[in-house]
């Protein structure tokens, strides 16, 4: 290959690389917004004479749970981590192509896995149920469904929507209800 076939490969990582960045920024954006906007004092209602102060019950009847939103912080910094150790491999002079295009290929993979369980995060808490938690991993999916109430129709339902949610077949999804309570006594 000539010093222009060298220079053009490069340059198309670079830019693969750039285009990566700005997904990633911007799936980040939309995590803060929604994170905000679900937060968001503007959606509470004060008229009844609530103290402001007092929002110990507010947050637990309204928003996400934080114990779910730990869960998806830790996750999220896991895979951080694994984006971070793929940059070194596409940064790294002594990297091949080959390595770098694999790189490359797993990052969009888990920027995609990423926005996939947010998607159906969204999806499953737009169904009325008070919150979600979905982990896609190579052994499967878990789905964390925060609801009083549940049954066999409303899993299969949520395993179908799971099924259809995601670029990859997964063999293994498994969706498990559970209250607030018994989330908050997990995690905390």
């Amino acid at each position: 290959m000539s010093h222009y076939s060298y220079t053009l490969v490069i340059w198309k990582v670079r830019h693969l690389l750039k285009k990566n960045q700005l997904v990633l920024i911007l799936l980040t954006l939309v995590l803060m917004l929604t994170i905000y906007y679900i937060k968001s004092p503007f959606g509470k209602n004060n008229e009844n004479g609530d103290n402001p102060g007092d929002e110990t019950d507010t947050t637990e009847v309204l928003g996400r749970l934080e114990e779910l939103q730990k869960l998806r912080v830790a996750l999220n910094e896991e895979r951080t981590q694994t984006v971070l150790g793929l940059d070194s491999i596409i940064a790294d002079n002594n990297s091949t192509i080959a390595q770098k295009n694999a790189a490359l290929e797993e990052k969009r993979y888990l920027n995609n896995l990423t926005e996939k369980e947010l998607l159906l995060e969204i999806q499953i808490i737009n169904k009325g149920y008070r919150d979600a938690f979905v982990h896609a991993s190579d052994q499967g999916v878990t789905i964390t469904v925060v609801a009083n109430e549940h049954s066999i129709k409303a899993a299969n339902e949520i395993i179908v929507m799971a099924m259809t949610g995601f670029d990859k077949v997964f063999d293994n999804v498994s969706v498990q209800f559970s209250t607030v309570e018994e989330v908050m006594g997990k995690v905390a």
